[in-house]
């Protein structure tokens, strides 16, 4: 019989994008489910920080750079040369955690019961590292009063935090990010180091502004801020503009599959389905 050959339905491709890659421990049940549910799919696993450097478009792009990517649940740092991540690790916290941590001083210090998204905008436009580009003087952040008697409903009330006080609160959650700096820095081979720290930080993801600026700072390592358009971590235009770069510059290739055309399954096939008369066993091949 004749051999023939297809590409399998359905044809797609599913990427993945994790800190580590392969390493992460989500990402190995995600592919097998990925293959259980869509056989023919191509899944391609894309590291974080790979796809943040590929979607900041630097020209030129460094030979190796330190990437701090941020999002909501955690703070991913890499040494990435080329298209690979050479050494990484995670810190959690994130923008939930910088938010979180002035929800909890509002209540401490000023009994003050305030949502995470207003503490979030507190911390975005209130000149903790450097002024908002969109809100020249920090507003209040709204909320319900603490009281004692535990009165219902509770008395709104409001508070205006300084860039002194917010700073206060905020930069204590940096430091883990630079001892994570400092530990990938140690793991990379020598001359990666030496590539990394001229080609210094590269911050993506709703970082705050002026914190390039920090992070220098403390590190001692020139550092750039790519700013997202959009919130971030909803929409986190840096990494989609570098998967789409990464894919473009090598596509994932469609599964081929050879087949077989086995006529008499076929043709048992049919007789099982009413489709055909079962052959007379009897009767002369003439």
């Amino acid at each position: 019989m004749t051999k023939r050959a297809w590409l399998s339905a359905p044809i797609g491709s599913v990427v993945l994008v994790a800190p580590g890659a392969g390493a992460h421990p989500g990402v190995e049940p995600a592919v097998d489910k990925v293959q259980e549910l869509w056989p023919a799919a191509v899944v391609t696993v894309v590291d974080e920080a790979v796809a943040a450097l590929a979607g900041a478009g630097l020209d030129p792009e460094p030979a190796a750079c330190v990437v701090v990517h941020q999002d909501g649940l955690r703070t991913s740092v890499a040494v990435v040369a080329g298209r690979e991540a050479i050494a990484g690790g995670l810190v959690a916290g994130g923008t939930r955690g910088l938010a979180q941590a002035v929800v909890e001083h509002l209540r401490a210090e000023h009994r003050l019961d305030a949502g995470l998204e207003s503490a979030w905008a507190a911390v975005v436009h209130g000149g903790v590292f450097a002024p908002s580009s969109t809100v020249p003087t920090p507003g209040p952040v709204y909320g319900s009063m603490i009281t004692e008697d535990r009165v219902f409903p509770r008395q709104p009330g409001e508070v205006t935090l300084s860039p002194t006080e917010l700073r206060a609160v905020v930069a204590p959650a940096y430091q883990p990010v630079v001892g994570l700096v400092e530990q990938v820095l140690r793991e990379a081979p020598p001359e990666t180091v030496r590539q990394a720290t001229a080609g210094g930080l590269l911050l993506t993801g709703p970082h705050l502004p002026g914190a390039e600026d920090h992070l220098t700072d403390l590190t001692g390592l020139p550092a750039r801020r790519v700013v997202e358009p959009t919130a971030g971590f909803h929409d986190p235009q840096v990494l989609l503009d570098g998967v789409a770069r990464l894919l473009a510059e090598k596509p994932p290739a469609p599964v081929i599959v050879e087949h077989r055309i086995d006529l008499s399954e076929k043709l048992q096939l049919l007789e099982k389905l009413g489709l055909r008369l079962p052959r007379d066993l009897n009767a002369d091949d003439g």
